[in-house]
C-alpha cells in the first residue's frame, strides 16, 4: 500500500484511516511520501494492541518504490477502469502494491501504474476505494482473519460491545 501526498495538517484522520483500513482487510504494510512520526506511531500501536504483521515506512521517493516495485502496480483513481473489469487480472498477481493518493495526484502515477481501477465513478473516499478494493480481491477474507499476538479481539454480539482482552472478555 502506497499513500501519496499526506498533508499532516488537513489529512491525518483520513491518512490514519487509509492505513487502519489496509491492515483490518489484509494488507501486510503501508508506504508514505511524507514523514509524519505521530501518525506511524498510532498505527503502530493500533497493531501492537490489535495484532498481525504491519508495517509503515515513510519513503523519500514514491516514484522509486512504484519503478521497483516486483509486482502488479494499481492506483485507485475514479478516472480508472471498473474494478470488475480487471478484478481476475488482479487476482492472478502474487504481490500487489495499491496506490492511493490524498491531494491532486501526480500524472506520473497514472502512467507507472500497470492498472488504473475505479471503484465506482464518482466522488468518494479514498478509504471507501481501498475496502472495497480489497474485499473483493480477497473475496471477502475479511471476515475470518485471525490477527496473530493481539492483546485485544472483539467478541461479535448483535447489540453492545464485546471485548475479549488477554484472554479475559470485559463488557
Amino acid at each position: 500500500m502506497l499513500r501519496l501526498g499526506h498533508r499532516k495538517n488537513r489529512d491525518k484522520r483520513v491518512s490514519s484511516h487509509v492505513a487502519l483500513t489496509a491492515r483490518a482487510f489484509g494488507a501486510m504494510g503501508i508506504y508514505f511520501d511524507v514523514a509524519d512520526e505521530r501518525l506511524f506511531k498510532n498505527i503502530e500501536d493500533v497493531v501492537e494492541r490489535w495484532g498481525g504483521k504491519f508495517f509503515v515506512k515513510h519513503v523519500g521517493s514514491w516514484r522509486k518504490i512504484v519503478k521497483e516495485f516486483d509486482g502488479l502496480k494499481v492506483h485507485l483513481t475514479m478516472y480508472g477502469i471498473p474494478l470488475p473489469e480487471k478484478i481476475g487480472e488482479i487476482k492472478k498477481a502474487r504481490k500487489i502494491l495499491v496506490i492511493v493518493g490524498s491531494e491532486k495526484v501526480p500524472a506520473d502515477v497514472f502512467k507507472l501504474a500497470d492498472l488504473n481501477i475505479s471503484i465506482g465513478n464518482q466522488p468518494h473516499s479514498e478509504v471507501s476505494a481501498l475496502a472495497v478494493f480489497l474485499d473483493r480481491v480477497l473475496d471477502g477474507k475479511v471476515f475470518s482473519m485471525e490477527f496473530e499476538n493481539a492483546k485485544i479481539r472483539i467478541v461479535p454480539s448483535e447489540r453492545g460491545k464485546r471485548v475479549a482482552e488477554l484472554g479475559k472478555e470485559v463488557e
